[in-house]
């Protein structure tokens, strides 16, 4: 179990120096299916990329269903397996997990935030996209 968290370690430092390294790119605007779906629907949308085994990702996706909970239908949380749906992913640029992305009912991508946020980071986003 040690070398296992250890290598998820050494692997989580070489991927921040990576992305850390890389210049800064616009992320993604054209269609794709999450934009669409912010768009079809008129919600918001909270894209949770990650894989659901690390600690910061579960810990996610815990306080991603209180949103859920909290908001109903008001807000879509769509759950992004970086390693099933990698295509995806690579069109958004993900490099470290968690990262979530907020979508304007619109289709206009907000922002893009590595690292887990709490429950109030999420609220306050949200209610600046104008969710009550």
């Amino acid at each position: 179990m040690k070398k296992s968290v250890h290598t998820l370690h050494a692997l989580f430092l070489l991927m921040f120096c990576v992305w850390a390294a890389m210049p800064p790119r616009a992320l993604a605007t054209a269609d794709d299916e999450l934009v669409s779906l912010a768009r079809s629907r008129g919600k918001p949308v909270i894209v949770d990329f990650g894989l659901g085994i690390c600690m910061q990702c579960k810990k996610q996706s815990a306080t991603l269903e209180e949103i859920r909970e909290t908001y109903g239908d008001k807000v879509i949380v769509r759950m992004v397996n970086v390693g099933k749906e990698g295509e995806l992913t690579k069109r958004y640029e993900v490099e470290l997990i968690p990262t979530l992305v907020f979508i304007d009912r619109k289709g206009k991508i907000v922002l893009k935030k590595v690292g887990p946020l709490g429950y109030e980071e999420i609220r306050k986003e949200l209610s600046r996209m104008g969710v009550k």
